[in-house]
């Protein structure tokens, strides 16, 4: 998820013509520093993809500051509540998915043991 996410943003953000500021789970921002790194190599002008570090100041300073005019955010419910409520009353567009867990099918053939570890494991830390 540290990955997918942002590559479900970013890549049409800045293609309709806009900068993005992204904030990485302060638990692993890894994936999503190297794919700024990546996009800045394969020619995204450098400021177009911008990354913010931290916790609560810094998702409040992003949903304060009026030059965000929308966010989109994937996670806990608790932060999406705050995210939407002060977005919104802040006048931007707000995209929450909250709280939700990895979807899977099983097939009839499947490890059963194995399909059940790796989807606990997936939706609750492994």
């Amino acid at each position: 998820f540290p990955a997918m996410i942002p590559l479900w943003m970013f890549p049409m953000a800045i293609t309709a013509g806009n900068t993005m500021v992204m904030k990485p789970s302060e638990k692993n921002p890894g994936a999503m520093l190297r794919l700024v790194e990546m996009a800045t190599e394969c020619g995204v002008p450098k400021g177009v993809l911008n990354v913010i570090h931290g916790t609560h100041d810094s998702v409040n300073f992003i949903l304060n500051d009026p030059a965000v005019k929308a966010i989109s955010f994937v996670g806990s419910g608790q932060a999406g509540t705050h995210i939407y409520r002060t977005g919104t009353h802040n006048g931007k567009r707000v995209q929450a998915n909250l709280a939700a867990k990895n979807h899977a099918c099983v097939l009839p053939d499947a490890n059963r043991d194995h399909a059940v570890n790796s989807i606990t494991g997936a939706a609750f830390g492994a």
